[in-house]
């Protein structure tokens, strides 16, 4: 008996979202399983995320909710379409990890927000940096898979660039940048690349010097995926060995709280790509 697939952050956060639509319409599980004229155990699966739906059993739903907001429908659908699609992250799902449910919630992002204290943030890496990350700096890289994780993040960085990109706003933390991080020659490049990736107008960044006294980001780096329906959004946490998620709306609220409080501290976006760009001389 083949393995049992683990619901994705798609599935999950699609099923929660049904979920919450169901009890706000005050219907039950069974009502909505003679919805679709299905068991209630189809239904249960779809709002765990243990199972994807298909668009025109979606769409039943929604009628049945009454969702009138023409956005959230249409995010809805979109996640249970690109619950039936081969993209690219797929391919690399076995390279990529948690990373490929990350470039899946990008792909249908309006905004990712993020902060960083160690590391440039992965969609602004140049592959060198990338190398010395998967060579020294995660401890589940394997030599020989080194290429294939830069070729897979690469791959999900051209969606920065791709037609209506979200926009994309990070803030690090000084230390980070004054890191050999793979040597001086890396770190050089990484630096320009920064500054050239500063230019797009969807891309803002922003540093927090070190002699800020107290702030929100002391816990770690995390990130805010922002999607077309703000109730849908997601916040990214990271451990050494994986991502972690979180969907609920309470705690979702924090890091956008704490995302803006950082902003809000950190040197402005030109003092801060004037500072990137002196440590490059």
């Amino acid at each position: 008996m083949p393995p049992r697939k683990s619901p994705t952050v798609r599935q999950k956060r699609l099923g929660a979202e049904l979920r919450k639509l169901r009890e706000l319409k005050g219907m039950s599980i069974e009502d909505a399983a003679e919805i679709l004229e299905c068991g209630k155990a189809k239904i249960s699966r779809i709002e765990t995320g243990v199972n994807g739906i298909r668009p025109v059993d979606l769409r039943l739903l929604l009628k049945a909710y009454d969702v009138i907001d023409p956005a959230l429908s249409q995010a809805l659908l979109d996640m249970a379409r690109e619950g039936r699609a081969r993209n690219w992250w797929n391919r690399y799902r076995d390279v990529l990890g948690g990373f490929a449910d990350l470039a899946e919630l990008e792909s249908k992002a309006v905004g990712i927000h993020t902060w960083e204290t160690v590391l440039v943030p992965g969609l602004l890496q140049t592959p060198d940096y990338m190398r010395a990350l998967f060579r020294r700096g995660r401890i589940d890289t394997p030599k020989d898979e080194i290429e294939n994780h830069v070729r897979a993040r690469v791959h999900r960085q051209r969606m920065l660039f791709e037609n209506n990109p979200p926009e994309f706003w990070a803030v690090l933390y000084a230390p980070l940048l004054s890191a050999q991080f793979g040597g001086p020659g890396v770190m050089h490049d990484q630096l320009l690349h920064l500054v050239k990736m500063a230019q797009h107008e969807h891309i803002t960044i922003q540093v927090l010097p070190y002699t800020v006294e107290s702030h929100r980001g002391v816990n770690g780096p995390f990130g805010v995926v922002r999607m077309p329906s703000p109730g849908m959004d997601v916040v990214r946490t990271e451990t050494a060995l994986s991502s972690l998620y979180l969907e609920d709306e309470e705690q979702v609220l924090l890091y956008k709280s704490a995302f803006d409080e950082l902003r809000a501290i950190a040197l402005g976006p030109v003092p801060s790509l004037n500072l990137i760009r002196s440590m490059t001389h």
